[in-house]
């Protein structure tokens, strides 16, 4: 999971030199990375290579295929778990979705202790601004009922 974390930051970092000019001052070069081509698509539309590769960067870096809740789940002792959930850093939505990724797992760890419900102890949501983005989190406590 870190490999992929460091995959999209070097595809983040690596943007502005892909979406570079192929001169600098009006001065034509020709060692860019990348040739100022189009892609033709049609008769009436070309894509220059730069923006596609632009765009398959920010595709890396925002990721919408991956959920938007992460949760690490800690097993306090045989009855209880803390639940900590964050969300991507960089997402068009999900917002809301914090008490159902919560309610969720803690149903599916009901489930595996063949339990017959839980009770939440504690819960509290809030905004990680350790790094340069804020990144909402949320944490939980549960116990299982037998």
């Amino acid at each position: 999971m870190k490999t992929f974390r460091k995959r999209r930051l070097a595809a983040a970092l690596l943007l502005p030199w892909l979406a570079a000019c192929s001169g600098i001052d009006g001065v034509p070069s020709s060692n860019t990375l990348i040739p100022p081509d189009v892609v033709t698509v049609s008769r009436s539309l070309s894509v220059p290579l730069e923006s596609i590769a632009a765009s398959v960067v920010v595709f890396v870096v925002m990721d919408p295929l991956a959920p938007n809740w992460k949760i690490e789940e800690t097993r306090l002792n045989p009855e209880r778990y803390r639940l900590a959930l964050r969300k991507k850093r960089f997402s068009t939505g999900g917002d809301g979705e914090v008490m159902p990724a919560f309610y969720r797992r803690a149903e599916q760890l009901v489930a595996q202790n063949s339990a017959t419900n839980y009770r939440i102890v504690e819960f509290s949501e809030g905004v990680d601004s350790g790094g340069v983005i804020a990144q909402r989190v949320a944490q939980g406590v549960i116990e299982i009922v037998r």
